[in-house]
């Protein structure tokens, strides 16, 4: 199982294998890719409010016993209870009244509780630890300050770049974004060929999904974590809709064309339209420029 380490990849003609296991990620035929992709960040958990907290000046919740605590034990507030009912209601509302072909969720007890209410018929899980959150390694269940304070190179290391920043014991977004796509999308493609599938995970997985199914880079990404749209806010319970059927038409496309992000708890102003993925290629100049 794949487990945060730094890894080598091997390529073959027709696969790339992780780390010599058991993972490959096959060339596909078109009708080999899923139809449809649903991902849902988990609820509100006890380690968002805290951390929010000691954003403002608290860290009263960074108590010894939280500390010694590892993040997967994590626990939904009666808030993120609530924000994963309001998902699953939008969810059996507005997506083949709730019913998919698969069912996957990440191991971490925020994640799991947040795939149970969300009360989808018929619903049987599969957990998966390659579905967790980015590991922070020596720098989990810190307040930023405790970073600063034990880790101040470290930390002036993840202001050059954070997409390619590891914390120590840890591993970077890029390396996330590598679990996403040889563990949950290869998974998927074997798994659910022309089917659709919904995925309980985190918030830190939510955004290697968005670069691999959009292809953005990692430019694009850091561009939009600073510039703080609310559009592209990954709220707890946020739902990242991805589908080959045009919305329109109904004419299914051969890749991911269209995609939607909902925040089910704040629907006003309405925030589920609609917009298209662009599969954007380069050309010599623009690589050269």
């Amino acid at each position: 199982m794949f487990n945060g380490r730094k890894t080598i990849l091997a390529h073959t003609p027709n696969s790339i294998t992780l780390d010599l296991q058991c993972y490959s990620v096959p060339k596909l035929k078109s009708n080999h890719r899923h139809l449809e992709l649903v991902f849902v960040r988990h609820g509100e958990s006890e380690g968002n409010v805290a951390v929010k907290a000691a954003e403002n000046g608290d860290d009263s919740f960074f108590t010894d016993e939280f500390k010694k605590r590892h993040s997967s034990t994590w626990d939904l507030t009666p808030k993120g209870i609530e924000q994963a009912k309001a998902a699953g209601k939008w969810i059996r509302e507005n997506i083949h009244g709730g019913v998919f072909d698969g069912y996957y969720a990440s191991t971490y007890r925020r994640a799991k509780r947040t795939a149970g209410f969300l009360n989808l018929p018929g619903a049987k899980w599969n957990l998966r630890d390659y579905i967790r959150e980015h590991d922070w390694g020596n720098l989990d269940v810190m307040t930023d300050e405790e970073r600063q304070t034990k880790y101040p190179d470290v930390m002036d290391k993840r202001e050059i770049n954070p997409f390619y920043f590891s914390a120590p014991g840890g591993e970077s977004l890029a390396e996330v974004l590598i679990r996403a796509r040889v563990g949950i999308l290869a998974t998927l493609y074997r798994k659910l060929p022309n089917k659709r599938g919904i995925v309980v995970t985190h918030g830190n997985m939510m955004w290697p999904i968005r670069i691999i199914m959009e292809g953005l880079l990692p430019d694009e990404y850091l561009a939009l974590k600073k510039k703080k749209d609310p559009l592209d806010k990954i709220n707890n319970c946020q739902i990242f809709q991805y589908t080959r059927v045009n919305p329109k038409t109904g004419e299914i496309s051969e890749k991911f064309s269209w995609m939607r992000s909902v925040c089910p708890w704040n629907l006003n102003p309405k925030n589920d339209a609609w917009l298209p993925i662009t599969h954007k290629k380069y050309s010599n100049e623009e690589l050269v420029r």
